[in-house]
């Protein structure tokens, strides 16, 4: 499994540092590794709303807004996100399925 760089380096700025090996949530190379985010059909499956900021974290995005979309019954978080280098703007698709209540 080939793991995005900005994942080995932040993996690698906190053993440099000395932070212990659980200050990256234990599932981030999981759940970064299950999707690429870009639509429904390849949207991150997270556990909880923090799980889509440090998901953005770990790309290397800020958020500008979110919206829930619901799809066939199926609810989604699309954060509308920047990366502060580049200036360059995506939508970021989250499956929110695990934790998601139905009204």
């Amino acid at each position: 499994m080939k793991l995005p760089r900005r994942l080995i380096g932040v993996a690698l700025l906190g053993a440099v540092a000395g932070l212990p090996a659980c200050a990256l949530p234990p599932d981030a190379p999981t759940v970064l590794a299950s999707a690429n985010g870009t639509g429904p059909d390849d949207a991150y499956v997270v556990s909880s709303v923090a799980q889509e900021y440090e998901v953005l974290e770990l790309l290397g995005l800020q958020s500008r807004g979110q919206e829930l979309h619901v799809i066939d019954g199926k609810p989604y978080d699309v954060l509308d996100a920047i990366d502060p280098q580049t200036q360059e703007t995506r939508d970021v698709w989250f499956d929110i399925s695990r934790f998601f209540r139905r009204i």
